[in-house]
C-alpha cells in the first residue's frame, strides 16, 4: 500500500509539471531552408515563337529551367534561373522549297516578381546565352544543312499564379533576337515568344 502511494505521487507530480511546461514550436534544423532563402524549382514551359520576318519559320518547343525563387511573403520576389528551349519549325517558299530551323539556346535569366495579390504575382525579366542552331534548305532535289549558333537574348513579361505552396503556373511573352553565324554569313533571327508553364518546389 505504501508503495502503491508512492508511485501515484510520482506520477502526479509529473503530470503538473508537464502540464505546466510551455509549448515551443520546434525551430528548423540548421541548413534548413526557410521561405526567406532562395528556394530550388523545376519549371518546364510550352513555348511557340512567331519568327519576325516573313521568310523565317515559326519555332515551338519546350523550356526546362532549373530556378533559385525567393518565396518569402515580401512584395518584391527575385528569381535567377539556368534554361534550355530547344525549339523547331520549318517553312514552305514554294512547292518544291523549304526551310527548316532547329534551336537550343541554353540561357541565364533573372525575374523581378511584383506581389499583386497574395497568390498573383506580375514578373519582367531577362535572359541570355548562347544558341546552337542547325539549319536545312531544301530546293528540288537538292538539300544543304549548316550547323552554327551564336548570342542569344530574350526579355519579357508575364503574371504567376502561386496554386499551392510548392506549384507556381506561368503565362507570359517574351521578345528574343539570336545571332547565327558569324562575318556576313551572320543571321539574326527575331522572335514573339508565347509561353505558358508550369515550375515545382523541391
Amino acid at each position: 500500500m505504501k508503495k502503491f502511494l508512492t508511485s501515484a505521487a510520482i506520477v502526479a507530480a509529473l503530470a503538473s509539471v508537464a502540464s505546466a511546461a510551455p509549448y515551443v514550436l520546434p525551430a528548423p534544423a540548421p541548413g534548413a531552408l526557410i521561405p526567406y532563402d532562395n528556394q530550388p524549382m523545376w519549371g518546364l514551359d510550352a513555348v511557340y515563337t512567331i519568327a519576325g520576318e516573313s521568310h523565317t519559320p515559326d519555332v515551338y518547343g519546350a523550356r526546362l529551367s532549373f530556378n533559385l525563387y525567393n518565396s518569402g511573403e515580401d512584395s518584391v520576389r527575385h528569381q535567377f534561373s539556368l534554361n534550355a528551349t530547344p525549339q523547331y519549325g520549318e517553312e514552305k517558299f514554294a512547292d518544291d522549297e523549304k526551310g527548316e530551323l532547329f534551336m537550343l539556346p541554353l540561357t541565364a535569366g533573372y525575374d523581378l516578381n511584383l506581389e499583386i495579390t497574395d497568390d498573383i504575382l506580375f514578373y519582367a525579366g531577362g535572359k541570355a546565352g548562347y544558341a546552337f542552331s542547325h539549319v536545312v534548305a531544301k530546293a528540288m532535289d537538292e538539300k544543304a544543312t549548316d550547323d552554327d549558333g551564336g548570342f542569344t537574348y530574350s526579355v519579357g513579361a508575364g503574371l504567376k499564379y502561386q496554386a499551392s505552396e510548392a506549384v507556381m503556373l506561368k503565362a507570359g511573352y517574351e521578345f528574343g533576337r539570336t545571332y547565327i553565324g558569324h562575318g556576313d554569313n551572320k543571321f539574326i533571327y527575331t522572335g514573339h515568344s508565347i509561353l505558358v508553364g508550369a515550375s515545382v518546389q523541391f
